[in-house]
């Protein structure tokens, strides 16, 4: 590209760097300039800041350059080509601004009409890290200790989560639901620590004014909940350790192919924990439903224990060591069956009366046939 008023070469200069700014900072920035207003001098200074560095560095790397020049680099769309275009100039010097540049006392030219031919080295500087950090420094001194902490404490959670997300990770095949749970906590942080940033930094630099008490009870009340359900996965964690020790004799991780859900033992600890109706693999003569049997003895026993411990006239001895017994069923079923042979399906018949009996309900469901032909 040329200038367009001489032939001179366009040089594209050396700019600074844009300002590095975080959300609250651009919310801040954002709250000040709509109430300064659109005629505000103050306004237009902040907004203007990178472009009248961009200008004088771009007339101290050509200075013989014009305002047209400078938008034919820096805004493109508002420089429109005449048509047809030149042959003899194939360079697009041949045009005009767009309507808006051409309002009388915008922005655009009053910034080129008072920028100087300074090249970015020698410029002051758009981002001073140093009084930046002195900001910070002066932030963190102003705070109380409760303050430093609410900052904090989004840090804090994604720690954690981590942390229970790592200690999980051997176990998470046994885990009801963990996919979903870790996604749905990891969502919730993410959410929780912009929400504070946002609105907790602006309630507390404004000296505890203007709405900031009800938001820090609002994240307060959100974080605590959010612990409750870490508090939850990381004990669901510690059940499955448990119930893998005590039923299987290791505490070890399972292979990879257990991991990804084919473990029979992940499958029944999985069931345990939903409170389902678990099914064992060698039945009730197995060495895990012995195991078993033994946990709910242990349970039992201790019940007893704190239960004559308040009542000292019942003898110590009440509960001894070989009770084994079950607590009470949830549910109990009855079936009666009338059995014989089948003229086409040998024995066995359709026949059946099933009674169910729970401690609020009580069903009754059968099967009947008069065909003679099948049965």
């Amino acid at each position: 590209m040329l200038l367009v008023g001489s032939d001179e070469p366009l040089y594209i200069p050396v700019t600074q760097e844009p300002v590095p700014k975080t959300e609250d900072q651009l919310e801040d920035d954002a709250e000040v300039l709509l109430k300064l207003g659109p005629d505000s001098e103050l306004r237009t200074q902040m907004m203007s800041a990178s472009l009248l560095s961009d200008a004088e560095a771009f007339k101290a790397a050509n200075p013989t350059a014009q305002l047209e020049d400078f938008i034919r680099w820096y805004s493109p769309r508002d420089w429109i080509e005449d048509e047809p275009i030149d042959e003899q100039d194939p360079f697009g010097r041949r045009g005009h601004l767009s309507p808006r540049m051409l309002i009388p006392g915008n922005t655009w030219r009053t910034v080129w009409d008072s920028a100087r031919p300074v090249p970015a080295r020698r410029q002051k500087r758009l981002f001073d890290d140093t009084k930046e950090a002195e900001k910070v420094l002066h932030f963190l001194e102003s705070r109380t200790i409760g303050q430093i902490a609410q900052h904090t404490m989004a840090t804090l959670f994604h720690v954690a989560l981590l942390t229970v997300r790592q200690a999980a990770t051997p176990d998470r095949g046994a885990i009801p639901r963990y996919g979903e749970t870790i996604d749905k906590l990891t969502t919730t942080c993410c959410r929780l620590s912009r929400e504070n940033w946002s609105t907790g930094s602006s309630s507390s630099s404004g000296g505890g004014g203007g709405g900031g008490p009800s938001t820090r009870v609002n994240s307060q009340t959100k974080y605590e909940l959010l612990l409750g359900e870490l508090m939850q996965l990381e004990c669901c964690v510690e059940q499955v350790r448990s119930l893998r020790l005590k039923l299987f004799e290791t505490d070890e991780s399972l292979p990879v192919e257990a991991a990804a859900g084919e473990s029979t033992d992940e499958k029944l600890i999985e069931s345990l924990l939903l409170g389902n109706e678990s099914e064992l693999l060698d039945g009730a003569g197995s060495e895990i439903a012995a195991k078993m049997l033994a946990m709910f003895a242990e349970a039992k026993r201790a019940a007893n224990q704190q239960g004559s411990a308040g009542t000292p006239s019942e003898q110590p001895g009440t509960a001894g060591a070989g009770n084994v017994s079950l607590p009470d069923p949830v549910e109990k079923q009855f079936t009666l069956r009338l059995c014989g042979n089948t003229v086409s399906k040998g024995p066995g018949t359709p026949q059946f009366l099933r009674a169910i009996l729970m401690p609020q309900e009580f069903r009754l469901c059968g099967a009947f046939s008069r065909n003679t032909t099948f049965y």
